[in-house]
């Protein structure tokens, strides 16, 4: 089968992989001219993995990637609020998002990436899906999967009601080096009044930070925030928060508002496709992002496999829409919480959260781990 993958993200590239290795004619098309991640670190969950089973894709991002036992929430103050732990024999990677990206780019085909083809329009039928570029001639597939992240194109061809929806933050992430944590395999977040500071660990002595802050969208005067405006905001929270900005460059740090969707009630038209972003982009909360656009590929995959090519979208339709509706909503509901700014309700969410037994936190994910693979 001829197939056409909008966007050489995580999604595309993984559905690329996978598709080749089937056999399939497949072309991805990227917009830019280069193949690069807009982030700094990213976490991969067991439920990927194990949908990877022993592919050989899986066994790259174990051997890139930090393995975390738990996520630790805690205070301004360093004091603990709660702790998720997550599932014993399993891998919840951390790496950087380069590296990801990296690491599927090597199993996919070369000279199967098209890049500076941005597409503007698709003519979706019955009998097969014709791509129009900005500088290229339009080409006819059997099947095209839009992978083109949250303002998709694509997506206008299945969707053109579909909204991106502003959740009210926005979002600052950089990477750092040579950084010593106590604990190597416990990510931890600061709640606060200021904002919501991310710690997490990667091999080699580095780590990935974000820091979250209430801001209307497209704020100006956080736009204008650099490493000194971040360390004077956040100088009273804990030292470990104090060493990772002081480690980090003055550029490369990377801020984006933080959006989700209204969850759609299809990711399928005729010929056309969604997975990724472009199908359900959700808040990173979950750290569900890339887990779920690789999910989305090792399930159409599988589909395409194993049943014929109508019963199969439908399948895949089926399987990745109600359970990502899940991860979006849950993920938006934990954004609300964690960054409550009023004195009153902090303190009431804090003395709860303190309260609420750990296995609380532990079985928030527990839903990940059910979703079929095909």
């Amino acid at each position: 089968m001829k197939i056409a993958i909008v966007g050489a993200g995580i999604g595309g590239l993984t559905a690329a992989a996978l598709l080749q290795e089937q056999g399939h004619q497949v072309k991805i098309f990227e917009k830019n001219d280069a193949i690069r991640e807009v982030g700094a670190g990213i976490g991969i969950g067991d439920n990927v993995i194990q949908k990877l089973h022993n592919h050989d894709l899986a066994k790259g991002i174990k051997n890139a990637g930090q393995n975390l036992t738990s996520m630790q929430t805690l205070d301004e103050h360093n004091k603990p609020l709660m702790t998720a732990h997550l599932k014993r024999d399993t891998l919840n990677v951390t790496l950087s998002r380069q590296t990801l990206i990296s690491i599927i780019q090597s199993y996919v085909q070369q000279d199967s990436i098209y890049l500076k083809h941005g597409v503007t329009k698709i003519d979706n039928s019955n009998s097969k899906v014709i791509l129009h570029f900005m500088e290229q001639e339009s080409e006819a597939f059997d099947l095209c999967i839009g992978a083109d992240g949250i303002h998709s194109i694509v997506r206008e061809a299945i969707d053109s009601q579909s909204k991106v929806q502003y959740q009210g933050y926005t979002c600052f992430r950089g990477l750092v080096d040579d950084i010593h944590l106590d604990e190597t395999d416990v990510a931890k977040e600061f709640w606060g009044k200021q904002g919501r500071v991310g710690i997490v660990p990667l091999i080699d002595n580095q780590a990935y930070w974000f820091i979250i802050i209430n801001a209307k969208e497209k704020d100006v005067k956080y736009q204008s925030f650099g490493k000194p405006h971040l360390q004077a905001r956040f100088n009273h929270y804990p030292n470990i928060v104090r060493q990772i900005l002081d480690k980090q460059s003055e550029t490369g740090i990377i801020l984006n508002d933080i959006y989700d969707m209204k969850p759609l009630k299809s990711f399928v038209k005729e010929r056309t496709i969604l997975l990724g972003d472009a199908a359900h982009a959700t808040t990173p909360n979950m750290g569900q992002g890339a887990g779920q656009a690789m999910e989305d590929a090792i399930v159409l995959a599988n589909c395409l496999k194993s049943y014929d090519f109508n019963e199969a979208l439908e399948r895949y339709d089926k399987l990745r829409v109600n359970h990502t509706a899940k991860v979006i909503k849950k993920s938006r509901k934990i954004g609300k919480i964690a960054q409550y700014h009023n004195s009153l309700m902090i303190k009431c969410r804090n003395t709860m959260m303190k309260i609420l037994p750990n296995k609380i936190a532990s079985n928030q994910t527990k839903f990940l781990y059910k979703s079929k693979e095909k």
